[in-house]
């Protein structure tokens, strides 16, 4: 049985963890651009990686907001766990007032 404590820590990770955790393969895939090199190989290779990260980044993108409506629907099911989420997310600042 989930309660407002796991449902916040989910919606944390949702909303925050996973979020930033996309931003790491973002920026790794952009960062890859600043590499000049002409060589075709490299090149290649590049690309390959970049398309990689991009579908990383698409991934955990995809699961930031299946878990945050994963944490919806059941809080939605769950007056009480519904209750104690809204309390920590207003405590946390992320919330409804």
């Amino acid at each position: 049985m989930l309660v407002g404590v796991d449902l916040y820590s989910l919606w944390r990770a949702g909303r925050v963890e996973l979020p930033a955790l996309a931003g790491v393969y973002r920026r790794a895939g952009q960062g890859l651009f600043d590499v000049r090199h002409d060589d075709a190989d490299w090149c290649a290779v590049r690309d390959r990686l970049a398309a990689t990260l991009r579908d990383a980044q698409n991934c955990v993108e995809e699961t930031a907001g299946a878990v945050c409506l994963a944490v919806e629907e059941y809080a939605r099911a769950d007056g009480g766990a519904r209750n104690e989420f809204d309390r920590l997310r207003r405590e946390s600042g992320w919330g409804p007032r």
